[in-house]
């Protein structure tokens, strides 16, 4: 038999060497891996140090586009003085009784001021371009109408409200010559916003406003008590909207220029009901009409008349189906009775039938 001494010194130095591996590549894993996260922590700080740079630049630069607005705005504000110094020699102070010192203060209590940035001041009244006539205040240090102030025009209409260099913009109110009220929000000299106009009629506008015109939602009101709910457009009834009037009549549907145009339904005061197309505020195109009684006209229309083809129901069942004209039956045409479950066909004219198209001339 063989010693086993040497075999097993062969085996533990194999076993030694094995652990001597492993540790190393345990090693080489941690070495690794330490530079890995080294790298992770070195590409944090380079990139904190990067956003520390561009932030400090950003930071400069909206320094510096601050500073450019602020430049502009001032050379904007020097150029609109420059350019309205022309007019100064317009700018006379005059002495006139046509505003008085207790309107414009009563005016002054009641109006909201502008709170922007301009100092404002008040000066003596003024006479402006075109002859009208301005108390109120300015823009210190600048030649321009600026905070609240009252202006008479030469035909005799008034503004009394905000302005902003010059022109009427803001909250105000115009007194027209005839008497007739505009009151709301301006811009640029003209009606913007939402605002309330009445007139010497006792009408009213309520609404949205677009360059001195009713453009949006609003409502308009008449003395008699009819009223208007709905959309406008370049001052008109444009748009969807509903339509009561002083006798209990109403129509809900399309407007086009003031006019009840398109798909509407009109709920007259008698119950009867109109459902269909419109055109210049007469039923026009296909459309149905009931009658509270049960009656029904299901068919095509014209200038208000049943015109063209339709069906026509009465009140026992019986149907009429056929040609209309202004409002009657014309032409050809036949008639269901529901209680002998037959057609019968014939001519009309006028609404009347003139002949039977059968043998059977009999109802």
């Amino acid at each position: 038999m063989g010693c086993s001494c040497k075999k097993n010194l062969n085996n533990e130095e194999e076993i030694k060497f094995d652990k001597e591996n492993e540790l190393n590549e345990a090693s080489k894993l941690v070495d690794k891996e330490n530079t890995y996260y080294k790298n992770i922590s070195n590409n944090i700080i380079n990139n904190n140090n990067q956003n520390i740079s561009l932030w400090k630049k950003s930071k400069t630069l909206q320094n510096t586009v601050s500073k450019d607005e602020n430049i502009n705005q001032m050379n904007h504000l020097f150029t609109f003085e420059k350019e309205n110094s022309k007019n100064t020699n317009e700018y006379k102070e005059i002495d006139t009784n046509k505003i008085t010192s207790e309107e414009l203060n009563n005016f002054l209590s009641s109006c909201e001021p502008l709170n922007d940035l301009f100092e404002i001041e008040i000066r003596p009244t003024t006479l402006c371009e075109n002859n009208s006539i301005y108390y109120g205040e300015w823009a210190k240090n600048y030649n321009f109408r600026h905070g609240r102030g009252i202006q008479i025009y030469t035909n005799g209409a008034k503004y009394l409200g905000q302005w902003k260099r010059n022109h009427a913009s803001g909250k105000g109110k115009l007194i027209h010559p005839n008497g007739e009220i505009y009151e709301g929000e301006w811009e640029m000299d003209k009606p913007n916003g939402h605002g309330e106009y009445k007139r010497k009629d006792g009408s009213k506008y309520i609404g949205q406003w677009k360059d001195d015109k009713q453009e949006g939602k609003g409502e308009e009101i008449w003395m008699d008590g009819s009223k208007f709910v709905g959309e406008f457009k370049n001052g008109k009834k444009n748009g969807v909207g509903t339509f009561t009037s002083s006798d209990g009549n109403r129509y809900e549907g399309n407007f086009v220029n003031n006019n009840m145009e398109g798909y509407g339904e009109y709920y007259f005061n008698d119950k009867k009901v109109y459902k269909g197309n419109w055109k210049k505020n007469k039923m026009d195109g296909e459309g149905v009409l009931i009658w509270p009684d049960g009656r029904k006209y299901e068919g095509t229309f014209k200038k208000g008349k049943k015109d063209g083809y339709g069906i026509f129901y009465t009140v026992e069942g019986n149907k009429f189906r056929g040609n209309w004209k202004e409002g009657k039956q014309s032409g050809d045409g036949e008639i269901y009775y529901v209680k002998k479950d037959k057609w019968k066909k014939g001519v009309w004219e006028n609404g009347q039938r003139i002949k039977w198209q059968t043998n059977d001339d009999k109802d």
